[in-house]
């Protein structure tokens, strides 16, 4: 298993308690991947908390504790997966400071000398699960100018919005890391220019506008920087704009290449080994899984984008990894199995279902026009897709006020039939 974040712990705890030998690759001397936090490296900043809440987070055997707020600071989180390897023993199998330079699959021969994946090319494994993140390498938008000399970066680098105090400061990218982004640092700035691509239509701009402090201005998608600080949009007819004002910083939210360094380039598993167009990952998978040319040996942990509750997301991939492992899954099958979007959101739900039905063995009867049908969601997966539709609805109607809430989960453990109830305490 390479990575010791959430994925990779969650891969070494259920393969073991199948009875697979397990080792961890861990390149840095902590466990616990993006969530390690420092002031000079990694994707964290101090005062990030969770976008989405606990109750939709945790492993289905190790709840979050019941005195964390339902939307966690990003030290919770990291004390959650220590607490996860300590009480089931993980530690033992993790290789801290461990990097996987290279990963080659070498093929079995007649000698008797066994096949498998030779890491770093000294140890050969039967199997190989990546769960390295794809939190490492930033992703920028291609510009048509950028002639900017101000002050600019990546989100991965920001750390707080002190810098940013009586500036007009661009931030570029209408997802989950710009809306922190925008709410925090317009506190402290002179103005915040927000643009993303849904901000080209007037309407969607005013409403976001009203819901958010006055000192934000949501703009179109962002085509390029002049050297004097104005930047260009595009506009509602698709036109292109140039600003009136300037502005004196830059902060890139526009998340992140997909690397796999460890792989190269003439392996022929993805067309190079950092990509930032997420079609080439895809492509190359079953599933979002399997690797096509080795399903039965090479696997991929957390890699579709906005898949919510990504740590039980990666707990049902790793089921249906075993499946696959055990052989109680024919390879054979997975081509035919149904697509999904690789920017996931509520298909994140029956995806789980047909990770688990891999996992039983039923995995035939999912049915294919799952988006036209309904799919019975277990309670607990059906717990889960509530809570995010109503979170989806808070941060449209609340942006910067919708980590304040908390959800109360009723009867969880009541052992019905039933939807599980739950509640918001706001």
């Amino acid at each position: 298993v390479i990575g010791a974040g959430a994925g990779g712990l969650v891969a070494a705890k259920l393969l073991r308690d199948e009875g697979f030998r397990v080792k961890v690759f861990e390149a840095t001397d902590k466990i616990g991947g993006l969530w390690v936090y420092s002031d000079t490296r990694g994707a964290l900043y101090k005062s990030l908390r969770t976008n989405l809440p606990k109750q939709i987070m945790a492993y289905s055997d190790f709840p979050f504790s019941p005195s964390l707020p339902s939307f966690m600071n990003h030290q919770d989180v990291l004390r959650y997966l220590h607490s996860y390897a300590e009480r089931f023993n993980l530690h033992e199998v993790i290789a801290l400071s461990t990097p996987v330079r290279s990963a080659e699959y070498v093929s079995a021969h007649g000698d008797g000398a066994r096949g498998g994946w030779l890491i770093n090319g000294e140890e050969l494994f039967e199997a190989l699960v990546v769960a390295n993140g794809h939190y490492n390498v930033p992703n920028y938008p291609q510009l048509i100018k950028n002639d900017f000399s101000g002050f600019a970066i990546h989100s991965k680098e920001y750390r707080s919005p002190s810098p940013f105090a009586n500036q007009r400061v661009l931030i570029v990218g209408g997802g989950p890391s710009g809306l922190d982004l925008v709410s925090e640092i317009a506190s402290v700035a002179k103005m915040v220019v927000w643009s993303g691509t849904s901000f080209s239509d007037p309407d969607t701009a005013a409403t976001v506008r009203s819901k958010l402090p006055p000192n934000v201005k949501p703009v179109g998608r962002l085509e390029g920087l002049e050297s004097d600080g104005r930047y260009l949009v595009k506009g509602a007819a698709n036109e292109l704009v140039t600003s009136d004002g300037t502005i004196d910083a830059v902060i890139y939210a526009t998340g992140y290449k997909y690397d796999f360094p460890f792989f190269s380039e003439s392996s022929g598993l993805f067309p190079s080994r950092t990509m930032n167009r997420p079609e080439s990952v895809r492509d190359a998978l079953y599933v979002h899984l399997f690797h096509r040319k080795h399903p039965s040996t090479l696997f991929f942990l957390g890699l579709p984008a906005l898949a919510p509750g990504i740590f039980k997301v990666m707990e049902h991939q790793t089921k249906a990894i075993i499946a696959v492992l055990k052989g109680t899954v024919s390879t054979e099958g997975l081509a035919s199995l149904p697509s999904f979007p690789w920017v996931m959101l509520e298909a994140a739900f029956p995806y789980c279902v047909l990770l688990d039905a891999l996992a039983a063995g039923t995995h035939d009867a999912f049915p294919h026009d799952y988006q036209q049908v309904t799919v019975k969601l277990p309670r607990d997966i059906d717990l889960r897709m509530q809570v995010f539709r109503d979170t989806i609805a808070a941060i449209a109607s609340m942006p910067d006020r919708y980590k304040e809430r908390e959800y109360r989960i009723i009867d969880e453990c009541d052992g019905g039939g039933g939807e599980i109830k739950w509640e918001v305490v706001e």
